[in-house]
């Protein structure tokens, strides 16, 4: 299981107390935050460990798959909640802002979804 911190932490406790091992992704700047959720997963007796990964780059995500298969065993469910959001005034909001934002809330579900899989 692949999943990110925030939205996703109650998915992934849930999931380890019904018997997954996890693998957390996020940015860099959240690793404190995934260490966090992997404690606690680890805690439950599952196995777990922390990633960092832009989902919106597919060659990123293919290297978490590979580090996450090699480090947890087969991968059989994978979560792709990832999203992003400016919270910033509308006059404030950037060119970059807007892609940044188009790129992960668009890209990311795509990019991590079956029929990518090899």
């Amino acid at each position: 299981m692949i999943i990110s911190p925030y939205s996703g932490k109650a998915i992934a406790i849930r999931l380890a107390n019904d018997g997954y091992h996890v693998c957390i992704n996020d940015v860099e700047a959240n690793k404190s935050s995934a260490d966090q959720v992997v404690e606690e997963i680890q805690r439950l007796g599952r196995k777990a460990f922390a990633y960092t990964a832009d989902v919106s780059n597919l060659s990123e995500v293919q290297a978490m798959v590979k580090a996450s298969v090699s480090e947890l065993g087969p991968l059989n469910t994978m979560v792709a909640n990832a999203g992003i959001a400016q919270v910033k005034g509308v006059l404030d909001v950037t060119e970059e802002d807007l892609k940044r934002m188009f790129e992960i809330n668009r890209t990311a579900v795509p990019v991590h979804s079956p029929r990518r899989r090899r």
